[in-house]
């Protein structure tokens, strides 16, 4: 008998060792888990965004020749074939014609062109069109911007500005790949 009360001292003794390694174990993993968890919410969500924000001169030129390549290689058919090439431009900021002059506009644009000549000609011609679409966007109020058939006719407004300079070939289709009114 005595033999196994010291058995059971044995056993009882070596129960709670195996317990605080087990939930030692648990409380690393679930630390483990939750620091997982928060680098990946760090480069899923923040990096992308922060990597938008900052950056720098030349950060938008690479972006444009990555949108070019991909118009050239997509086809450079009509409306219906995919579209044709495609022209990145940096982000405009501007104030909005309202009467307070609280407001502003950012806008991101893209436009497609019929042909690739049109998209160097832009290139060299930057300067004309973005003052153009400048002039265009700051007269603007926030009631002709705030609706879908007022962003509809500043697509064309803007498409129509720029061809006028254009020579070369046309722009097609104009598009917002970013606009925030504030």
């Amino acid at each position: 008998m005595a033999g196994e009360e010291k058995e059971e001292k044995k056993e009882q003794g070596a129960e709670p060792k195996k317990k605080i390694p087990v939930m030692l174990m648990v409380i690393v993993l679930a630390a483990v888990l939750v620091i997982g968890g928060a680098a990946a919410g760090y480069f899923l969500i923040l990096a992308p965004k922060m990597k938008g924000e900052g950056k720098g001169e030349g950060g938008g030129e690479a972006k444009q020749e990555q949108v070019q390549k991909k118009g050239t290689e997509e086809g450079e058919g009509g409306k219906e074939g995919g579209g044709g090439p495609m022209k990145m431009l940096d982000p405009f900021i501007v104030n909005l014609a309202d009467a307070q002059g609280q407001r502003y506009l950012k806008a991101v644009i893209q436009f497609e062109v019929d042909n690739p000549a049109a998209d160097g000609e832009i290139t060299v011609k930057l300067p004309q069109v973005r003052d153009e679409i400048l002039m265009i966007l700051s007269n603007k109020t926030f009631d002709d911007v705030a609706t879908v058939a007022g962003k509809r006719m500043l697509k064309r407004e803007i498409a129509s500005a720029v061809n006028r300079y254009l020579t070369s070939g046309q722009v097609t289709q104009v598009y917002f790949t970013e606009f925030v009114v504030q």
